[in-house]
C-alpha cells in the first residue's frame, strides 16, 4: 500500500500547533487536562493521517501517530476519529462532538465492570479462561490546524484489524458460533449446572446492561478484538451503541445509533437466552460508589405472579441503579 500523507501538529518549533490532551469526566461532567500531554516521553506532537481507513455511520477513522521532534513516530499505534457530518461541529467548542462519545463509551465500560464482577463470580468458573468485557479509553488531541483554526480528534488505541470482529448491531445482527462454525469456544461449571460459548458472553452483556440499568437503556453494536495473549483473556471493545428507552420528554441522546425503543425491540427479537445470561440476570449485588444493580430473572413472556407477590415485589425493588450522564 503507498503511503499517503500525514498532517503532523507539533508543539516543536518552528511552528507550534499547541497540541493538548484533554479527557472527558463523565462524574464530575467536565473535561480534564491530564499531566501529560502524549503517552510516550519521545513525543512533542501527533501526526492524523489522511487517508481514511474506516467509516461508521457518524464517524471517520483515520490512523494516528505520536511524533518526536524529527517528525519520527514514536509510541504505539493509534486511530483517529471525528465527524462524517459538518453540522455536528461547534465553532465554539471543537471537543462537543466528541462529549457523547467519551461519555458513552465510559458509561459501557461502567456496566462492564458490574458484569465482569458477576461473571467471575459464578461458582465453578475458570477465571483465568473466561473471557472479560473491556471497552478503550479515548481521549480528545486538540490542536491548531493550518488555517490558524482550533481542531480536535477523537483518539485510542488501535485494535488489529486483522482480528476485528463484530458480536453484535445496533440493528439487531448477533452472532453466535453456529454462524461461524468452528468459532466458539466452550464453558462450563465444574459442577456441569451451565454450559457456555465464547460468543455467548458478548450477548450476556448487552442483556445484563438492559436488567441491570432498570430497563432503561441497552448497550450493543459490541466490535473490537479477543485478546488471548494478556494474563486474563479480554474483549477490547470500541464504538458501542446505546438504545435509551424514551420514558420522559427528556431523553437521553446517544447519537444516530441510539434507536431508543425499537433499537432494544430488535435487539430481543434475535437474541436467544444462554446458561450465562440467566447465570447473570437474577439477583440482587451491592457494588462499589454506592451503585445498586439489578438483576432480574429471564421470563418468557409475561408474569405468572399473582396481584400480592407483585405487590410484595415492589416493596423489595423500590430502589433503581443510580448512574450519571
Amino acid at each position: 500500500e503507498a503511503e499517503k500523507e500525514w498532517k503532523i501538529y507539533s508543539n516543536f518549533l518552528p511552528r507550534n500547533a499547541n497540541v493538548v490532551r484533554t479527557l472527558f469526566d463523565r462524574k464530575g461532567y467536565q473535561w480534564v487536562y491530564p499531566e501529560r500531554t502524549f503517552e510516550s516521553d519521545r513525543a512533542v506532537g501527533i501526526a492524523v493521517r489522511d487517508y481514511i481507513f474506516g467509516e461508521g455511520r457518524e464517524r471517520a477513522v483515520r490512523r494516528v501517530r505520536e511524533v518526536n521532534s524529527k517528525g519520527q513516530f514514536v509510541g504505539r499505534p493509534l486511530v483517529g476519529k471525528e465527524t462524517l457530518f459538518q453540522e455536528d461541529l461547534d465553532p465554539h467548542d471543537v471537543r462537543a462532538f466528541h462529549k457523547n462519545f467519551c461519555k458513552l463509551q465510559q458509561l459501557a465500560e461502567k456496566y462492564a465492570v458490574f458484569f465482569n464482577r458477576k461473571l467471575l463470580s459464578l461458582p465453578g468458573i475458570d477465571c483465568s479462561k473466561v473471557p472479560t468485557i473491556q471497552f478503550l479509553d479515548c481521549w480528545v488531541m486538540m490542536f491548531d490546524t493550518e488555517n490558524n483554526k482550533r481542531g480536535a480528534i477523537l483518539v485510542e488505541k488501535m485494535l488489529d484489524h486483522e482480528k476485528y470482529t463484530k458480536w453484535n448491531t445496533n440493528g439487531g445482527y448477533v452472532r453466535t458460533g453456529t454462524t461461524y462454525p468452528g468459532s466458539a469456544t466452550s464453558f462450563s461449571a465444574q459442577n456441569g449446572d451451565y454450559h457456555f460459548t465464547l460468543e455467548d458472553i458478548p450477548q450476556a452483556y448487552s442483556h445484563f446492561t438492559y436488567n441491570a440499568s432498570g430497563r432503561r437503556f441497552l448497550v450493543c453494536d459490541l466490535q473490537g478484538v479477543l485478546d488471548t495473549k494478556k494474563h486474563r483473556p479480554v474483549f477490547e471493545l470500541t464504538d458501542p451503541a446505546i438504545h435509551y428507552r424514551e420514558r420522559t420528554d427528556r431523553r437521553i441522546d446517544f447519537g444516530r445509533t441510539d434507536l431508543g425503543e425499537q433499537g432494544i425491540e430488535q435487539f430481543f427479537r434475535t437474541h436467544e437466552c444462554s446458561d450465562l445470561c440467566r447465570m447473570v440476570c437474577r439477583q440482587w449485588i451491592d457494588g462499589e460508589e454506592d451503585d445498586i444493580i439489578q438483576y432480574e430473572s429471564i421470563h418468557e413472556g409475561p408474569s405468572m405472579k399473582s396481584e400480592e407477590e407483585e405487590e410484595e415485589g415492589k416493596e423489595k425493588t423500590t430502589k433503581r441503579v443510580k448512574f450519571a450522564l
